[in-house]
């Protein structure tokens, strides 16, 4: 028997599901020899930037898992078509770890990371998103259909899940993600001399910006300008004029911040602050633990299934709160104690053991 994962997450940006897919493979490979069965991760022949997959450095090395070059750009096209008429020629298993699948699929393991498109649709407001919204519920009515397993990264988006849709003779798994690829003894401080005048250990707030609807950076600008007196260090791209942080004089965009800055700048910060309204997951507080930092989130259920008493909470659509206070009130050994305990319960190995025995099940015909 053979499984062919759909190897798309091994090109561009690592974001959350390239990174979940990156680590839960990386960990397969260690737990498949002499398994009676063969994987391999099918990619496409040139990714979007146009370089060849020959001369494509992967950051994931595998030693069990075999990779397999399909002609064609790196796209839904390509994941839709070219990957699906491999797998059907090889008359073998998909597996899908990126929320996407092709609609020719006949049967296979797929992962779901959240369904915000059914139940957030006011997240897409872009021209255009309805095609999105529209190939998104073709699309997962076809895999809760066809698939054999389901895997999800949380209870809260299992419940979500079996809230909105039919799922009959499938095995649904929970399969988090873990924290283990953040590097903790690889920081960059010279972040602090870049911005010596700005930025003093221990003296701000650390927010991980994006412009999507759900990750809230309304509330951090609301915050900021409430609170003239803190300092908040926000890093990511392409923000500019288009979100008012330009304006603010106590928050100090970074822009881009390397793997390392990032890390120093959650090890010495007063808290990492994730006022998101919506996750399926929420990996940066897992980071943010793992570093040290205290963590401020959002109060959703998902971020407490998760988290627990490890976070202190906040009203994602109230931004008049005193952080400082809020720290001050708290019992900062509690949360120190709780952190322990969620960073034992993830990681990448014991989500990657879920997949590992969906597969053994399967090839065994149980």
């Amino acid at each position: 028997m053979k499984y062919i994962i759909d190897g798309r997450f091994l090109y561009g940006q690592v974001l959350g599901v390239q990174r979940y897919a990156r680590e839960i493979t990386a960990q397969l490979d260690k737990m498949i020899k002499d398994k009676p069965y063969d994987v391999e991760i099918a990619v496409p022949q040139i990714d979007s930037e146009g370089t060849s997959a020959e001369i494509n450095s992967y950051k994931t090395k595998y030693d069990n898992i075999k990779i397999v070059i399909l002609k064609g750009v790196s796209g839904r096209k390509w994941e839709q078509l070219t990957f699906q008429h491999y797998v059907n020629r090889q008359k073998a298993k998909p597996v899908y770890l990126c929320n996407e699948v092709s609609l020719l699929m006949k049967n296979g393991i797929v992962t779901v990371h959240d369904i915000a498109f059914k139940t957030h649709p006011g997240f897409f407001t872009e021209p255009g998103d309805w095609h999105e919204i529209l190939f998104r519920k073709l699309m997962y009515l076809k895999a809760f259909k066809k698939a054999d397993a389901i895997m999800m990264v949380s209870q809260y988006s299992k419940r979500e899940i079996l809230d909105n849709y039919s799922l009959k003779n499938t095995d649904i798994v929970v399969a988090g993600n873990g924290w283990q690829h953040f590097n903790i003894d690889n920081v960059d401080e010279i972040i602090f001399d870049r911005y010596a005048s700005r930025i003093k250990r221990g003296r701000y707030y650390f927010y991980l910006a994006s412009l999507a609807p759900n990750k809230n950076l309304k509330w951090i600008l609301e915050n900021a300008k409430m609170h003239p007196d803190v300092t908040y260090v926000i890093a990511g791209r392409s923000l500019g004029d288009r979100s008012g942080i330009e304006k603010l004089p106590n928050v100090v965009l970074i822009g881009y911040a390397k793997d390392a800055e990032a890390r120093a700048l959650m090890k010495y910060c007063k808290a990492f602050v994730f006022p998101s309204t919506y996750e399926g997951f929420g990996i940066p507080p897992m980071e943010a633990l793992c570093m040290g930092a205290r963590i401020i989130l959002g109060d959703i259920p998902v971020l407490h299934e998760i988290y627990g008493e490890s976070a202190l909470y906040i009203n994602c659509n109230d931004a008049d709160v005193n952080l400082d206070e809020l720290l001050d009130n708290s019992d900062a050994k509690k949360e120190k104690e709780a952190a322990v305990k969620v960073l034992d319960t993830h990681s990448w190995k014991k989500s990657a053991a879920g997949l590992a025995q969906l597969m053994d099940r399967y090839a065994a015909g149980i």
